[in-house]
């Protein structure tokens, strides 16, 4: 059944960019969601290619203010079911198996469009105290100094967005291909709880959601990509490597904007390298007015380096080698994330692809050692079946899950429930 097309836009009096973001937020049905979010990156994008230009038509759009939802809105026909417990997916040997991948994948770039959203209308706006570092010696009254991110903080997040929208797109429009709908099976919201985790923390909200459970989309996505192409499935097979591609470039955003926190209010940065900045507030500043963080190049401009290893006695490879300000920053990332992720890492990593985002192995290796030396274990559960499930591939394996994910078919970009699962915690737990 084809879709009825409507003209989309954005009410009256809906005019700066937190506002419509908030907006699309409060949007139930999914593919206007997905189209009020490309709508709005290319306004942004607009505005900001003409700021200059003294003819131009299009107005400069404010940044503003908007309090985004405790909760984004869905569509009543969707039916809920706790993280690791849906539809078992299988391993894309089957139609009905690539459809419960799809269909999983569908629902978590859905969740992923709010939570770039979600960042813009949280964070662009925030004191010392609701950035979540650690601030020693602090004033009785300066966390309410209030801040402004940087415009490209709202460039990256807009981009990021957009690039969601376009994935949940390609992904209902293949399932639709296939005689599916978004929809037909249960789906989970283990995003949006990372997402409530880490609401009052703009740096766990980084180093959570897109610096480890974006990554670990970067680990899954290759075998995934895989079984789409022996099962013959090219096309579908091609559409996840672009989305794939995206990927690396968001755990990229969320390593900038973690980084430049750190320098922000802990001072991890090079002092020589601008480590003193205006604690002023710039008010509602239109796109593309800047500031002086603005032409700061660590934090912009994304330079792979390569890793240097030491070498053991043995020849083989011994940890990574590095400066005292990067030793620095990969200590805050693993505080934050043993404080805030209620799950834990597990090999094997995507090594190459995680390291062009900027996640070498001295960021998250240690992670797993710490929770083996914690002894955490998981604790098993039943799985709980549907009332709504459809008849899929019954192999093991359920979406959101390691075994899924990394044998069973994969995510291109996990929930925190998927990541969580690699040491399958609690259910009631599991983000």
């Amino acid at each position: 059944m084809e879709r009825e097309k409507k003209q989309i836009g954005f009410p009256q009096g809906c005019d700066s960019l937190l506002e419509r973001c908030v907006h699309i937020m409060h949007t139930i049905d999914p593919i206007e969601k997905a189209d009020l979010t490309l709508l709005l990156g290319q306004q942004w994008k607009d505005s900001n290619k003409n700021s200059n230009s003294q003819e131009s038509a299009v107005k400069l759009m404010d940044i503003g203010r908007a309090s985004p939802p405790d909760k984004p809105l869905r569509p009543d026909n969707l039916e809920f079911v706790r993280p690791g417990f849906g539809v078992k997916v299988g391993k894309a040997g089957s139609l009905s198996s690539r459809i419960a991948i799809l269909h999983a994948l569908a629902n978590v770039e859905q969740w992923a469009i709010d939570t770039a959203l979600d960042n813009m209308a949280r964070f662009g706006y925030y004191t010392q105290a609701t950035a979540g570092t650690a601030l020693k010696g602090q004033i009785e009254n300066e966390q309410e100094i209030e801040f402004v991110m940087p415009n490209r903080f709202f460039d990256d997040f807009m981009q990021m967005a957009c690039d969601e929208s376009k994935h949940f797109k390609w992904l209902n429009e293949r399932l639709e291909s296939q005689g599916a709908h978004y929809g037909d099976l249960p789906v989970h919201a283990s995003i949006w709880d990372s997402c409530t985790d880490t609401a009052r923390s703009a740096l766990a909200r980084m180093a959570v959601v897109h610096m480890t459970i974006e990554s670990r989309g970067l680990d899954v996505n290759p075998a995934t990509i895989a079984r789409f192409e022996r099962s013959g499935d090219i096309d579908s097979a091609r559409m996840l490597q672009k989305i794939h591609d995206d990927e690396v470039t968001h755990v990229q955003i969320g390593h900038r904007w973690f980084c430049y926190l750190l320098k922000r209010h802990e001072g991890i940065f090079p002092p020589d390298q601008n480590g003193s900045s205006s604690s002023s507030s710039s008010g509602s500043v239109a796109f593309g007015a800047g500031s002086s963080d603005d032409a700061d190049p660590d934090l912009y401009e994304f330079r792979q380096v390569t890793p240097a290893y030491a070498q053991k006695e043995d020849g083989t490879q011994g940890e990574e080698i590095v400066g005292l300000v990067e030793a620095q920053r990969r200590k805050r990332f693993q505080e934050v994330v043993v404080q805030y992720f209620k799950g834990s890492l597990k090999p094997p990593f995507n090594t190459v692809d995680r390291e062009k985002g900027g996640m070498t192995r001295g960021w998250y290796e240690p992670l797993v050692v710490v929770r083996e030396r914690t002894g955490f274990r998981p604790a098993s559960g039943r799985r709980l079946q549907s009332k709504k499930e459809k008849p899929v591939e019954a192999v093991e394996g359920t979406p959101g899950t390691e075994k899924a994910a990394g044998q069973e078919g994969g995510a291109v970009k996990e929930s925190e429930g998927n990541v969580a699962d690699t040491v399958a915690p609690p259910a009631s737990e599991a983000a």
